[in-house]
């Protein structure tokens, strides 16, 4: 009989040992590697372990076959680091929007037909428009549920009655979360036509698949980016681990602010993480 874990969000279930091997080859472990280690993890569960320990086990066994490995394995946990505000994980959905060819705007204030709004992000590709809201959590086990996916909905309305009655227009208000989203934000979602981008929502386009793809690492994924330094990363819009590994060391210096010993250990992890 299979162990029975508690997941972050407080729900009980059977551990899956297939998922967890997927996990790891995701993040670039081959097969058997992510076999062995999914076997190590299993003969180590006792009865209600967390997954967040089940987390850490595997990322330290990761760690030992590959050290970049390693480091994709935590990108949930680095974008719950992004905290304690939304403000850096908008910043960080914007740079992943601007890869994927989008135009961004960050925290445009937008006249509704009642009320002006502040939205996060106002995206553009091609001849359409979004108006997105992102939902940040650091503890990544908390659910967006319906009354996040209503009100998302209620402001994209408000906005897009305003946009018509001028003659423009906006196509789709999406709602965006570092965690998952209920069944039932989901369903309301999909009648109303919101879109989602959670964590493994929807299946093709998910947050995790749209980073994985291009590998669109937060720098908190870093093991050796120091809290304190966070901040004057963020200001000096060096948010993906790509920005660093695209700068010549003299230029990071320059840009980040940061003394040349973290600079020299940051790019390093860098490039391996992006080469």
């Amino acid at each position: 009989m299979a162990a029975m874990i508690i997941k972050a969000s407080g729900l009980v279930e059977e551990f899956d040992r297939r998922k967890l091997v997927d996990s790891l080859m995701r993040s670039g472990a081959s097969e058997d590697a992510a076999l062995d280690i999914a076997k190590k993890v299993e003969i180590q569960i006792t009865p209600s372990t967390h997954t967040k320990h089940i987390f850490k086990m595997a990322k330290r066994l990761l760690r030992q076959y590959n050290h970049a490995s390693g480091m994709r394995y935590s990108i949930k946990k680095a974008i719950a680091d992004l905290g304690p505000s939304g403000y850096p994980f908008e910043k960080y959905f914007g740079k992943i929007l601007k890869n994927y060819g989008y135009s961004v705007e960050l925290n445009r204030i937008v006249e509704g037909w009642c009320v002006s709004h502040e939205v996060d992000v106002f995206a553009g590709k091609g001849d359409e428009r979004f108006v997105i809201e992102c939902k940040y959590h650091s503890n990544g086990g908390k659910p967006a549920d319906v009354k996040v996916a209503l009100y998302v909905h209620s402001r994209f309305m408000d906005i897009r009655k305003a946009f018509e009655s001028n003659g423009a227009k906006v196509d789709q208000g999406w709602l965006v979360t570092n965690t998952r989203c209920t069944s039932d934000a989901i369903k309301y979602a999909e009648c109303v036509g919101l879109k989602i981008v959670s964590w493994k929502y929807p299946h093709a386009g998910s947050l995790e698949e749209m980073i994985e793809a291009k590998r669109l690492y937060p720098i908190t994924v870093l093991s050796s980016v120091k809290r304190n330094s966070l901040e004057t990363l963020f200001h000096n819009d060096i948010i993906l681990v790509q920005d660093i590994a695209d700068m010549d060391e003299s230029v990071f210096i320059k840009r980040s602010g940061l003394d040349a010993h973290n600079v020299r250990a940051l790019k390093r992890q860098a490039d391996d993480l992006c080469g």
